[in-house]
This record gives structure tokens, C-alpha cells and sequence, in this order.
């Protein structure tokens, strides 16, 4: 099973050439601290005891604006690359925060059923072949608690089709097109989830949806 899943992702800036670049990249887009604030601003934690899972954590600094602003949190952040994860690991360290990573694929999650309060993926489905998402996120609903919540960022069906090349590349290179085509909420209700709501766009057609066990 390990050897076969270690042929089902696509690393974080698509060749593990460019994994140690993958920090560098994104902010030179326009996805680095001002898109990452977004999401942690969106989440919008209590500050009480939770459990938090990144899923799909790539370099690891998204977990870390999370952990920072949420304190009391107990933040899982998995991945399955281990090229990555090594860097996040790292940077976690430096920063001096308790972030608990770990190698794990999200079609098969390490954890028992109901142990999360809320999950949250930055683009990483549009990473994933169809079969995976629904897997994936059948997963994250079963490690879900009742009621909890799941935002999931990232691309989808363009608004304006003129200003959608990052949508495009996803299609032609990775696995973008449920994506691109604005299936994703729908697959997430058909994974079992009881509401999905659009709740904000960010640039290059970048969808939040927030989806309740």
C-alpha cells in the first residue's frame, strides 16, 4: 500500500526540485503572508483547547501563523511529502512551537473517527485526482467531531475566464479540473458533509468553503 500511494501526490510546487523553493515561490505570486493571514482570519479559532488539523501542511507556514494565533490549540499538520514536512518540522523548531507533523496521506488518516474540531487544507485538492478528493475528503469528515467544521481552500470554478491561468495550469498539469469546473462543493456534500457554503474569494479564483459535519 505505502509504494503505491507514494505515486498518488504531487509535490507542493509540483517538482521536488523546487520543494525547497516552495516558500520563495509562493510569495512571489502573491500566496504568502497576506493570503496565509486570510486563512487563519477566516478560521477564526476560540481561544479555548481544540483540535486542529492541517491537511496538507507543505513547508509548514501556514500551521505556524495558525499555531501562533491560536495558542491553545493541539494543531496536527500532516503531508506526504517527507521532503517537506522536514522543512516544516524545522521551521516549527526555530520557532520554538509544539506543532505535531506527521507523513500521512488525507485518502487514509491516522486517526480514529470523531477526534477533530476542525480540519483545514490550503491548496492542496486541486493536487489530488478525483478518485483521491472523494476519498480524502470521506476521511476528513470521518476524523471530524459532530458538527465540525472543514475549510477548504482553494481553486475553483472562475468568475472570469479571461483572468483564470493559474486555473488553467491546474488543469493541464495537475488534477484542477473538478476544480475548474466548481464540483468541489458538491463532492463535498455527496462525502457526507450537511452544510457547504462559499464564504470568500481570494485572487487567482481561489474559493474558501467551509463545509459542517
Amino acid at each position: 500500500m505505502e509504494i503505491k500511494l507514494k505515486s498518488q501526490f504531487i509535490p507542493a510546487a509540483r517538482f521536488h526540485l523546487l520543494t525547497p523553493l516552495f516558500d520563495t515561490l509562493c510569495s512571489l505570486v502573491g500566496l504568502g503572508r497576506s493570503y496565509r493571514m486570510k486563512i487563519v482570519k477566516m478560521l477564526n479559532l476560540p481561544k479555548r483547547k481544540l483540535r486542529v488539523m492541517d491537511a496538507g501542511c507543505g513547508s509548514g507556514s501556514l500551521a505556524i501563523d495558525v499555531k501562533k494565533e491560536s495558542q491553545n490549540i493541539s494543531l496536527y499538520a500532516i503531508d506526504a511529502d517527507p521532503n517537506i514536512l522536514a522543512i516544516a518540522e524545522n521551521k516549527a523548531k526555530e520557532e520554538n512551537l509544539p506543532i505535531n507533523f506527521k507523513k500521512a496521506f488525507l485518502q487514509k488518516l491516522p486517526f480514529p473517527d470523531n477526534s477533530f474540531d476542525v480540519v483545514y487544507s490550503s491548496l492542496v485538492f486541486h493536487h489530488l485526482s478525483n478518485d483521491i478528493k472523494k476519498e480524502a475528503m470521506k476521511e476528513i469528515h470521518r476524523v471530524l467531531k459532530k458538527s465540525g467544521r472543514f475549510l477548504l481552500v482553494d481553486f475553483g470554478k472562475p468568475k472570469n475566464k479571461l483572468f483564470s491561468v493559474f486555473s488553467w495550469f491546474t488543469v493541464l498539469f495537475e488534477e484542477g479540473y473538478d476544480n475548474y469546473k466548481g464540483k468541489i462543493p458538491e463532492m463535498l456534500s455527496n462525502a457526507g458533509f450537511s452544510t457547504v457554503a462559499e464564504v470568500e474569494r481570494y485572487r487567482f479564483n481561489i474559493v474558501f468553503l467551509e463545509a459542517v459535519k
